[in-house]
């Protein structure tokens, strides 16, 4: 599997990109005319079955199918477990491991100052987006006893410098150090996927699909701020190409990147924000981004930083998506009707599946979701009666 270096990525979607939309005279034009490129693959304000996206009703799911999401009960994590490989991209640590079945699983830590940030949100998203019909992998909070854990003899450790050194149970040890509660420690598992792995999905050559475009609102909801291409996964499943959604660290309060909770600003400026950088420019440095007046302080340790301060409209993730770019209210409103379908107990399903241990953790989550739902249903539902599925799953 090759991808491209994320680097590289970034400055392609950040400038590059950027300047040949500018070029495409008829998208650009369409746009400022308010009459934007169709999405192929919406009609009679329908999406059927796309390579990232089944057509289910969400609000046929009960609360327990979506705690579970894709989670088969062969699919939950069983001990002993043998680490075959480090985990290399990216500051959350984590392993590569095979289980007492055969199977394989990624299994990340969460820091060690905020334990359930990361394995929380990582879960709690990956429920919600099957919830509305996305595939993703199953992602299951794990709690492992470290005696159950095996160091394989030829798992190596990098250093930045590119320098390798055997990986031992006593470097495992001291990984695990300010981890471990009561004798166990916890981690988000996701399964690997079965299937030929293609690489990552292009949002860009999926521009035009109404499922990828309104998935900006999806992302918007629960703040899925890193939404680059390597942050999807292609795989040839003998028969078709599925295209998954993965990686979900950076939602909710928790920030991966950071190894950490968010900054207030994450959801509101690009990391690298071309429009915001211009404004300052131009009107001498008075222009404050729209963030700027948010609290900075996380909720809790393992909740993060996640308000319900939030308009759909101005949501951007941490870099430019150019199918994001591309959604309309058509597509907005395809995506809105479909979460109007989420009954609460169904978003209070999906938190449950974090496994907080304080309840008002989760409760504030819970709280959250619902009224940043709300706010995309006021923007993108204009007429009563796309209001109306949201009421009968409530009841």
């Amino acid at each position: 599997m090759r991808k491209p270096p994320i680097w590289w990525h970034l400055f392609d979607v950040t400038v590059i990109s950027q300047l040949k939309q500018g070029l495409n005279l008829v998208r650009v034009g369409r746009k400022v005319s308010g009459v934007p490129v169709r999405a192929l693959n919406l009609r009679d304000g329908e999406v059927g079955d796309t390579a990232f996206f089944t057509n289910r009703d969400p609000a046929q799911l009960t609360p327990e199918q979506v705690a579970a999401g894709p989670t088969r009960p062969e699919d939950v994590a069983t001990p002993p477990f043998r680490i075959t490989k480090l985990k290399g991209e990216g500051k959350t640590p984590g392993f590569f491991v095979t289980d007492a079945k055969g199977a394989r699983y990624l299994f990340k830590l969460d820091p060690t100052e905020a334990s359930e940030l990361l394995s929380g949100a990582e879960t709690v998203t990956s429920k919600l987006l099957y919830a509305l019909g996305y595939h993703v992998p199953s992602y299951e909070v794990v709690w492992v006893r470290p005696e159950e854990v095996q160091v394989d003899p030829d798992v190596l450790s990098h250093t930045a410098e590119g320098a390798s050194r055997p990986f031992a149970q006593a470097d495992l040890e001291r990984l695990l150090e300010g981890r471990s509660q009561e004798g166990v420690f916890r981690v988000a598992a996701s399964k690997i996927l079965d299937g030929e792995v293609l690489g990552p999905g292009s949002f860009k050559r999926f521009r035009d699909c109404a499922d990828v475009r309104a998935l900006r609102l999806a992302y918007a909801w629960v703040n899925n701020i890193d939404a680059k291409d390597h942050n999807s996964l292609l795989v040839w499943d003998g028969t078709r190409t599925v295209g998954y959604l993965i990686d979900f660290g950076t939602s909710l309060g928790a920030d991966a990147g950071k190894a950490g909770p968010k900054h207030p600003c994450a959801g509101w400026l690009n990391i690298v924000d071309l429009r915001e950088a211009s404004l300052k420019v131009l009107t001498l440095g008075l222009h404050d981004p729209p963030c700027s007046l948010e609290s900075g302080q996380p909720v809790s340790p393992r909740v993060g930083f996640f308000t319900t301060t939030f308009d759909p409209d101005d949501w951007k993730p941490y870099a430019p998506n150019l199918a994001f770019e591309e959604m309309n209210q058509q597509d907005g409103r395809w995506i809105a009707r479909r979460m109007a379908r989420l009954s609460r107990a169904q978003i209070e399903a999906a938190v449950s599946a974090g496994r907080y241990s304080d309840p008002s953790d989760a409760a504030y989550l819970v709280d959250t979701l619902d009224q940043r739902r709300a706010a995309i249903l006021e923007e993108y539902l204009d007429e009563d009666e796309d209001k109306e599925p949201m009421k009968e799953a409530a009841r």
